[in-house]
C-alpha cells in the first residue's frame, strides 16, 4: 500500500468513524430509495443541519452519492465505492504474514 492509497483509506475511516456518520450510512443501507437529511434526522442525535453537514462529509469521500431533486437533495449509499475501498484493507491485511503462534 502507498502513501496515497493508505491516505485516502485513513480519510474512508475517518469519515466512517464518527457516531452520527456511521449511523447514517448504516440506515442508508437498509433504503430502497435514496432520503434527504429531513428523513434521515430521527437516526442522530443532532438536527437537520447536523445530519446535512455529515452527509456532505460522506458525500466528499465518496461514501454517498447525493442527487438534487428541486429544493432537496437526496443521498443514497455508494456501497460499490465503500467496498471496493474497504476490500482493499481487507486485501492488504489478508496478505500479510501471520505472526501468531
Amino acid at each position: 500500500m502507498n502513501e496515497k492509497e493508505a491516505q485516502e483509506l485513513a480519510d474512508l475511516l475517518k469519515a466512517l468513524g464518527e457516531f452520527n456518520r456511521l449511523s447514517l450510512v448504516y440506515e442508508l443501507c437498509q433504503c430502497k430509495a435514496p432520503q434527504n437529511a429531513m428523513c434521515l434526522c430521527e437516526y442522530c442525535s443532532v438536527d437537520a443541519s447536523g445530519v446535512s453537514r455529515h452527509l456532505k462529509v460522506l458525500s466528499q469521500e465518496g461514501i454517498v452519492s447525493s442527487e438534487r431533486k428541486g429544493r432537496e437533495i437526496q443521498y443514497s449509499l455508494n456501497k460499490t465505492e465503500v467496498l471496493k475501498r474497504l476490500r482493499k484493507l481487507i486485501e492488504f491485511i489478508e496478505a500479510a504474514p501471520s505472526l501468531e503462534t
